[in-house]
C-alpha cells in the first residue's frame, strides 16, 4: 500500500492510502475537510501525456491549482473514478516525490 496526493478532489488535495491498480474508497468527514468528500476508484499509471491532459483540464476547472504546471513526475498517475457521485480523472503524485520536490525547492537540502 502507498501513500498518493489526489489533486482537485472537490477543491482539495487529499492524502489516500492505497494500491495502484486496485479499488480503494476514501471518506473525509465535513468537519474534517469543510464539506464531507467520498472518493471511489482506481490510481493507475498514465503516459505522459494522459496525465498532461488531466491536470491541464484540473487547471482550467480551478485556477487554484495552476502550480501543477510545474508538476512532472518521475511515475505519472491519475485517479480515475468517483468523486462525491461525480465521474471524474484527477492527477495524483506519490507523497514521496511532493516531499522531496518541497524539500528540495524549499530547505536547499
Amino acid at each position: 500500500m502507498g501513500r498518493f496526493l489526489v489533486y482537485n478532489a472537490e477543491g482539495k488535495s487529499l492524502v489516500v492510502d492505497a494500491n495502484i491498480g486496485e479499488n480503494f474508497s476514501f471518506y473525509c468527514s465535513k468537519e474534517e475537510c469543510g464539506t464531507e468528500i467520498i472518493i471511489e476508484g482506481i490510481i493507475r499509471h498514465s503516459s505522459f501525456e494522459e496525465f498532461i491532459k488531466v491536470r491541464n483540464n484540473v487547471i482550467d476547472q480551478n485556477y487554484e491549482f495552476k502550480v501543477l504546471r510545474n508538476v512532472l513526475p518521475k511515475e505519472p498517475m491519475i485517479f480515475e473514478g468517483t468523486v462525491n457521485g461525480k465521474k471524474v480523472k484527477l492527477p495524483v503524485e506519490k507523497l514521496d516525490e511532493v516531499a522531496k520536490r518541497f524539500i528540495d525547492k524549499y530547505l536547499n537540502l
